[in-house]
C-alpha cells in the first residue's frame, strides 16, 4: 500500500463540516464514499484541518493508504468524476508512510471576508458575510497590527476548544480592500478554536468604532472572550493553505524562521 497525500477545493456551506459525522454531510465522508464508487476500495482520510460547518477551503490537504493502480497522476481526473460539484480534488502525489498533514503541518492561511454598504452581497453570499454601513479602515489595519505576533490568544478563543496550548504566533494579518469588499489574510503557526472568526469579528467592532485598536493589547492580556469582538459567520471563512517544512504541492514551504526547523536539522545530524 501507498500513502497519497491530495489537495482539495470544496465548498463548506453545503456541509457540516469537513470531519465525517454520523446523521450530517460531510467533505470526508463525501470523499471516502466517492473514492469507493470509483475504485471498490474503503479509505479513511487523515486531514489536515478539520474546518468547521460553513467553512470552505482552496487548499486543503489530506492524505490517505491505498491499493489503487490508477496511476497518481491521473487520480485527480477519475476521483473528480465521482465527486459531488461542491468538492474537487486539484493535485495527488506520493508521500513517506508516516506522513500526517495534521501534525506536519507547520501552519496555514486563512482569509475572511466581508461585504460592507447597504445591499447585501447575492453572489458573493456563500463566500463573504454582509456588515452593513461603511468600516473606518484605518483603525481595522491598526488593531491588526496589535495582534501580530507571539501572544496568548485565549481571549479569541470560543469555548469547546481541546487544546490546552493558548500562545500562537500570527505572522502575518493584513487588509485587502476592494470597492466595497474588505479581506482579512491570516497566517500563523496554528489557530484556536474560532479564532480567526473571533479576530475577524473584533476587527469589524474596530472599524464600526465599538473598539479602539488601541485596546487590543489589554484584550489579549485579558484572556476574556467576552472583551473581544463577536464570532462571525463560517461564510466567510477560507481555509487558503496549509504549510509544510518542505514544498508539497507548490508554494506551501513554511517561508518563516521557525525553531522547528532548526530541531529538524539537529534531529537529521545526530543520526
Amino acid at each position: 500500500m501507498r500513502r497519497y497525500a491530495i489537495m482539495t477545493e470544496y465548498d463548506g456551506t453545503v456541509f457540516s463540516g469537513w470531519q465525517r459525522q454520523q446523521n450530517a454531510p460531510s467533505v470526508q465522508a463525501a470523499m471516502e464514499n466517492s473514492w469507493f464508487d470509483l475504485t471498490g476500495e474503503t479509505i479513511r482520510l487523515t486531514g489536515g484541518s478539520r474546518t468547521d460547518a460553513g467553512v470552505s477551503a482552496l487548499g486543503h490537504v489530506s492524505s490517505f493508504l491505498s491499493q489503487t493502480s490508477i496511476p497518481v497522476d491521473r487520480m485527480a481526473l477519475a476521483w473528480n468524476t465521482t465527486l459531488p460539484e461542491s468538492i474537487a480534488v486539484k493535485e495527488v502525489m506520493i508521500v513517506e508512510a508516516d506522513f500526517n498533514p495534521r501534525y506536519d503541518g507547520w501552519g496555514k492561511s486563512y482569509r475572511y471576508t466581508v461585504v460592507t454598504g447597504s445591499i447585501r452581497p447575492v453572489l458573493l453570499r456563500r463566500q463573504a458575510v454582509h456588515v452593513p454601513g461603511e468600516l473606518d479602515v484605518f483603525a481595522m489595519r491598526e488593531a491588526a497590527k496589535e495582534m501580530v505576533g507571539t501572544h496568548d490568544f485565549t481571549a479569541f478563543m470560543d469555548q469547546g476548544s481541546p487544546t490546552k496550548r493558548s500562545v500562537r504566533t500570527i505572522h502575518e494579518l493584513s487588509l485587502e480592500i476592494k470597492e466595497n469588499t474588505i479581506s482579512f489574510r491570516i497566517i500563523g503557526d496554528g489557530f484556536l478554536y474560532h479564532m480567526v472568526r473571533v479576530i475577524a469579528g473584533t476587527l469589524v467592532y474596530a472599524g464600526q468604532k465599538k473598539i479602539e485598536p488601541g485596546a487590543i493589547g489589554a484584550i489579549i492580556a485579558s484572556k476574556k472572550r467576552v472583551l473581544a469582538g463577536p464570532t462571525m459567520p463560517p461564510e466567510g471563512l477560507l481555509l487558503e493553505r496549509v504549510y509544510f517544512e518542505q514544498t508539497l504541492f507548490g508554494g506551501d514551504q513554511w517561508p518563516y524562521e521557525d525553531g522547528r526547523r532548526e530541531l529538524s536539522i539537529m534531529d537529521t545530524s545526530s543520526q
